[in-house]
């Protein structure tokens, strides 16, 4: 099999035109590393199994394991509002963000926004993002439903500075990364603003016109907790290992008791990540494959892709890492071609739209809102829509009767990803908010111009 996962690998990166990527697999106790292509395009700095990618999003689960330390010190409560750890720090009245839990802060459910870009966000003092973000207005009530948020992991990491005294940076390496052999490295150290890091180059890449072109790894300093991470695939699986039986462990340290930090994995029942996830636990994504539950978590950065999944019961892990845009195809075509080879990764697969039927456009259209994150859907033509973000990312929209839609894009090499519409619970005529990769918007009366 083995043989059959190294060609896979390679043809998958050729085809996606990967400028460098990592696969590490860990089943039946061995590790098996594979490697491609380079560190930056134009360059020969080959890719080894030790070159750091950058983590984007998966970088959470680290986040989340300090929280766990602190909760296994009994320095906290997962289920006790933040704002009793948090010094000084009360939120407005009225304003239920101080009510939220580090659970909710860890599965989603807090009702935060997803991102909240003011002032304090370019400066790296996650006190000050937490004091402008908890004088913010929710998108949801928390504990009652899963809208991803970065901002949520932004405060949990402030949490963890409140706590322990220390900023987040300091702690995530005292307390985890050196202990325990890791070999991470920050795309932002908040202690050194000016140092380049230690990873490799992100890339995009477009398909059709196949061309490859560098660009740099960034992310906001308030949001390093969140997607400031860098490492190997082998990182990421042997972190992975942790959460196995002893035998497993590849680590220096125990991370934390295995109960403490299974509940990671432990589905919270208000996180419905609709389009993202078969469930969620505070921490981990949740992926069924047959009758086995995955831990797992993806994430992208401007450049570069990352997926990472763990069957504790059958003791396998495996991590992807690509310093290209195009890694969001290679996973799929990844997890598709181990299926046929024998490894049935957890993974959710989007849904098929079903009674395709185009909704009233004056139902559907408009702007909808979560913090700083707009979606534009607009009419084009008589029966079609468009679907639109800030970033460029667009695509033609397809519903359904149910109000379920998906959206194809083609600069994202063709993915597609689903979404739904959601009524006003009031005005069950009125379409009140939007589901999309796993945030939920608010539809505002803004008018949207027609692309016909």
């Amino acid at each position: 099999m083995i043989e059959n996962v190294s060609r896979l690998f390679e043809d998958l990166a050729r085809d996606c035109l990967s400028p460098g990527a990592q696969l590490s697999i860990y089943k039946d106790g061995e590790l098996h590393e594979f490697t491609t292509g380079v560190e930056r395009a134009g360059t020969e700095r080959p890719v080894t199994p030790r070159s750091r990618f950058a983590y984007g999003s998966v970088s959470k689960i680290f986040t989340a394991a300090l929280v766990m330390q602190l909760a296994e010190d009994e320095e906290i409560d997962l289920d006790t509002p933040v704002s009793e750890y948090l010094p000084a720090r009360r939120p407005a009245a009225g304003r239920p963000a101080g009510a939220v839990t580090a659970r909710q802060l860890l599965s989603h459910t807090a009702g935060l926004v997803s991102d909240h870009d003011e002032g304090p966000l370019r400066s790296a003092s996650l006190h000050r993002q937490a004091a402008s973000l908890l004088e913010q207005g929710p998108v949801g009530t928390p504990g009652t439903a899963f809208s991803y948020s970065n901002s949520a992991y932004s405060l949990a990491a402030y949490l963890v500075e409140a706590v322990t005294g220390q900023d987040w940076w300091e702690t995530l390496e005292s307390h985890l990364v050196l202990p325990s052999g890791l070999d991470l490295a920050f795309v932002h150290d908040a202690r050194d603003p000016d140092a380049v890091p230690a990873t490799v180059s992100g890339h995009t890449v477009d398909l059709p016109s196949r061309t490859v072109t560098p660009v740099d790894f960034y992310v906001e300093p308030a949001l390093a907790p969140a997607g400031g991470l860098a490492g190997s695939a082998t990182d990421l699986v042997n972190f992975g290992r942790a959460f196995m039986t002893s035998d497993d462990a590849a680590l220096d340290i125990d991370i934390a008791d295995p109960r403490t930090l299974h509940e990671m994995g432990r589905s919270v029942p208000a996180a419905d990540p609709f389009g993202l996830a078969d469930g969620w636990g505070a921490g981990w994504a949740l992926h069924l494959a047959g009758d086995r539950l995955w831990y797992g978590h993806d994430g992208t950065l401007d450049g570069g892709t990352c997926n990472v999944r763990v069957d504790p019961d059958g003791r396998t892990a495996l991590a992807l890492t690509t310093n290209g845009t195009s890694g969001l195809r290679f996973w799929e075509e990844l997890v598709t071609g181990l299926r046929e080879l024998g490894l049935d990764v957890g993974h959710y697969r989007q849904p098929t739209p079903r009674n395709r039927s185009a909704a009233p456009a004056e139902a559907i259209t408009g702007r909808y809102v979560n913090g700083d994150l707009a979606v534009d859907v607009t009419r084009l033509g008589s029966d079609e829509f468009w679907f639109s973000l800030p970033n460029g990312f667009s695509g033609p929209m397809t519903t359904t009767s149910d109000l379920h839609f998906s959206v194809s894009m083609d600069d994202a090499g063709g993915m597609s990803f689903s979404g739904r519409f959601l009524r006003d619970p009031h005005e069950p005529d009125s379409i009140a908010s939007m589901q999309y990769n796993g945030r939920a918007l608010r539809r505002t009366p803004l008018p949207v111009r027609s692309r016909a």
